[in-house]
């Protein structure tokens, strides 16, 4: 605990010396008001249009990237003059429990059955992926990615540096099944005649974690629940098997 918040310290002492460099287009008072501004446009027009494909994180990322193409910022600028979002993201997760903890006498009463679909769940979710890019020729590098799919991008980050991924490549592979999650999930499971809130969120935890939940959060509380249940369940399996099978790609 302590190293770690030893490790949190560092890293804030370097977002802070970021602000004190000469300001740029990278510069974080120019990326952190480009993202705050991005999301809250993508915000207003997602509750003005109602439609799903304008999910704040897709509007909100698709203004952002504009913003970065008209002030020339490469990913490596974006990430520097982010840093502060970085930093907070582990602790905006953890909060995620918030719900979990308010309805936990149901998801006990849950029980066996969601820790079966936990273990289905966290194992087919990666693996279906690895074994299509496997068939089309993926690089390991690719692979790498694939397995850090369905976990938040902490989780993922810190599992691609541990395997000797690429964690940029890693990062985008987690926006991406979290955005596609968010976005289709819900209405997929009504197609399917899916309508226990229950299941609702715990699909969209282990399939499209941090921003699936958020999703879930929209459609209730106990949505929400589950789906940080199933996302927090889903990451801490996920980081302890896949060390374990590394040496196969």
């Amino acid at each position: 605990m302590k190293a770690e918040l030893l490790s949190w310290l560092t890293q804030l002492l370097q977002v802070l010396e970021g602000f004190l460099q000469p300001l740029s287009a990278s510069h974080p008072l120019v990326i952190l008001p480009l993202n705050i501004l991005g999301f809250w446009l993508g915000l207003k027009l997602y509750r003005r249009l109602g439609s799903p494909l304008l999910h704040p994180v897709v509007g909100g990322s698709l203004l952002v990237f504009a913003g970065l193409l008209l002030l020339g910022v490469d990913f490596p600028g974006y990430q520097q003059g982010s840093g502060l979002l970085y930093l907070l993201l582990g602790p905006a997760v953890v909060a995620l429990a918030i719900p979990l903890k308010q309805n936990l006498g149901v998801v006990r009463r849950a029980g066996w059955p969601l820790m079966l679909g936990l273990l289905i769940g966290a194992i087919l979710a990666p693996l279906v992926a690895v074994v299509i890019a496997t068939l089309l020729g993926g690089s390991r590098t690719v692979l790498i990615a694939l397995t850090t799919k369905s976990v938040t991008t902490p989780v993922a980050l810190a599992l691609a540096q541990e395997m000797h991924g690429v964690q940029s490549l890693a990062a985008g592979v987690v926006a991406f099944t979290g955005i596609v999650g968010a976005v289709c999930g819900p209405s997929l499971l009504r197609f399917l005649g899916i309508r226990d809130e229950r299941v609702i969120g715990f699909t969209l935890g282990i399939n499209a974690h941090a921003i699936g939940t958020v999703r879930a959060l929209e459609i209730s509380a106990l949505t929400g629940a589950f789906s940080a249940l199933a996302m927090g369940l889903c990451g801490a399996l996920t980081a302890l098997l896949l060390p374990l099978f590394a040496g196969a790609f």
